[in-house]
């Protein structure tokens, strides 16, 4: 880890400094700062079409011009949004598209949170609290595949698939932020849970924001992994740094080819079951399209809203990519000049917004906890597992 400002960021060496940052926020003891949003988007191809993913929060990628949140793949090929009965599609799904990747250990099932919408939900085992993953925006439960047992010593550990996502259902409808909050809490009622931790990544925590403001009987405690408030402070307007080169015909080849590009531009490696579970391949394996057709995200980020962090009651632990001014993302050395400078111009305000979005995290709701690490990968419980997963027992375990 390199050093930057005093705060670790990815390269690993302690320089006699703490590998964090480690803030305990009040809303007392810090006013409510205004600042700029921050992004991160990623470029694909697949044919002739091209499509812009927004990754939310520190490195975007989904529907919304701007390189950081998680990356996909759309295509033409991809299925209509509600074109077919959710449940059989529900279902076709399941029985047909069964990625020979997935080799975790956890049971799947198929939860009905309103007639004809069906979510995917892994189950890790383990006994205690019940300890509940939400994903990123253009991710499934699967991306949890490893980080899961980290927990699972102390807590019965459980992923949900959002609608429209992975194997979950694809509605027309519901991808407003109270439907997505009130599926959660529906999971919860099927599976006869109480109360749970909540732990999400990225957009989820649009979700956990709701969840915990509207629903604060059912939450233990709140764990943001680089989620912070999209809904709010000009985010969606900000200018984005480009997007990384597109994919050629030979990363499209194979899901470990594909799996193989995400890493080079993007910098974190994927369980190959969470990039199985997105895409389509054709008999020969190689990736023809998306699961998700690109409306679906494009819904997500039409209904956010601004979060209400007054109303969280629950104890909040954010750990938070803050990045600087210098920050580049891996892809950034495959880019022109021209391009880098465009990328140099650009990530200013987005440092600027992810500040500021930190703080008003942390000074907004009552008994948060944070954690920067600086200049690291928006998957921060994939790149800093060890810090992160240390992090989050000490909170969680805690009385």
């Amino acid at each position: 880890m390199r050093k930057i400002g005093g705060i670790y960021g990815s390269n690993g060496k302690l320089d006699g400094q703490p590998a964090l940052v480690h803030k305990e926020y009040y809303v007392e003891n810090f006013p409510y700062n205004q600042a700029f949003g921050i992004l991160k988007t990623r470029s694909l191809v697949m044919g002739k079409w091209k499509v812009w993913l927004l990754i939310a929060l520190g490195i975007l990628a989904s529907l919304v011009p701007g390189p950081l949140l998680g990356r996909n793949v759309w295509t033409a090929t991809t299925t209509p949004v509600g074109s077919a009965p959710p449940s059989s599609a529900t279902q076709e799904r399941a029985m047909n598209n069964v990625c020979r990747f997935d080799t975790s250990g956890h049971k799947v099932s198929f939860v009905t949170v309103e007639p004809g919408v069906q979510l995917e939900v892994l189950d890790w085992g383990g006994t205690g609290e019940t300890l509940v993953l939400l994903t990123g925006l253009g991710d499934n439960a699967h991306v949890f595949e490893e980080f899961a047992y980290q927990f699972n010593d102390r807590f019965h550990v459980i992923g949900i698939t959002r609608r429209g996502f992975g194997r979950s259902s694809q509605p027309a409808h519901g991808y407003d932020v109270d439907t997505r909050a009130r599926d959660d809490i529906t999971v919860l009622d099927k599976l006869n849970i109480r109360e749970a931790v909540f732990v999400g990544h990225s957009v989820s925590g649009t979700e956990m924001n709701k969840i915990g403001a509207v629903y604060p009987d059912r939450v233990k405690k709140l764990v943001y992994l680089d989620a912070l408030d999209i809904g709010s402070d000009g985010w969606a307007t900000l200018p984005q740094p480009p997007p990384a080169p597109a994919d050629t015909a030979a990363d499209l080849e194979s899901v470990q080819r594909f799996a193989a590009a995400n890493a080079r531009f993007d910098g974190y490696r994927t369980p190959l079951a969470a990039i199985c579970n997105s895409i389509r391949t054709d008999p020969s394996g190689r990736v023809v399209g998306a699961i998700t057709p690109p409306e679906i995200s494009s819904k997500i980020i039409e209904g956010l809203q601004q979060a209400e962090y007054d109303r969280i009651q629950a104890p909040a632990l954010g750990i938070f990519n803050a990045i600087t001014p210098q920050y580049r993302l891996p892809y950034y050395w495959y880019l022109d000049r021209a391009t880098q400078e465009e990328f140099d111009r650009n990530i200013k305000s987005l440092a600027k917004w992810i500040a500021g979005a930190i703080q008003r995290f942390g000074s907004g709701v009552k008994n948060s906890r944070v954690i920067e690490l600086h200049d690291t990968n928006h998957y921060v419980f994939i790149v800093d597992e060890a810090l992160v997963v240390r992090e989050m027992r000490k909170f969680l375990l805690e009385e």
